[in-house]
């Protein structure tokens, strides 16, 4: 996953892209329509400073038209979810001052493409390119005026693209 913040202060470290672990399920509603939920964290690295830690939770839909010919399965993906995000306390390098800490919630959109091989009746390798989009933040982590302590202003997590490889369970 990247990160990619905005309104972020002068002097601030960029992110760097970083591990996602996510557990999905689904139900179909219909044929090409399945819905359902996921949770996942994130460990968001940046350069100089501790990791941030994004833990999400919400329902995506996805959509499977018979567009490719088996075993192969391509899908379209919609979510909207609740995403915290976590920044622990550390010592600032150089200066050595405290920075306490911060914590942080928003509302996270996402959407995305799927390719899919079917290995068998029960096992699906897949990968899955996706956007995820930040909106309505809340808390100290996303608090522009910061600490006070120095340490400058990393920015709202408005942006992230992510490719995810993984393998699914049918039942």
């Amino acid at each position: 996953m990247q990160r990619l913040p905005t309104g972020a202060a002068a002097g601030a470290t960029s992110p760097e892209p970083g591990p996602v672990g996510e557990v999905r399920a689904h139900v179909a509603l219909v044929p090409m329509l399945r819905l359902g939920p996921y949770v996942g964290h994130e460990i968001g690295l940046l350069s100089g400073a501790p990791a941030r830690e994004i833990t999400e939770a919400g329902l995506r839909a996805k959509l499977s038209p018979p567009i490719l010919a088996l075993p192969w399965r391509s899908w379209a993906f919609i979510g909207v979810g609740y995403a915290r995000a976590y920044e622990p306390s550390h010592r600032l390098e150089g200066s050595g001052d405290f920075v306490p800490g911060k914590a942080g919630g928003f509302l996270e959109t996402r959407a995305g493409l799927g390719l899919g091989y079917r290995l068998d009746r029960t096992w699906e390798l897949f990968a899955e390119l996706g956007a995820r989009f930040g909106l309505l933040f809340a808390g100290s982590m996303y608090d522009p005026r910061g600490c006070g302590c120095g340490e400058p202003y990393q920015g709202k997590d408005s942006f992230a693209l992510s490719l995810s490889l993984g393998l699914s369970l049918y039942r």
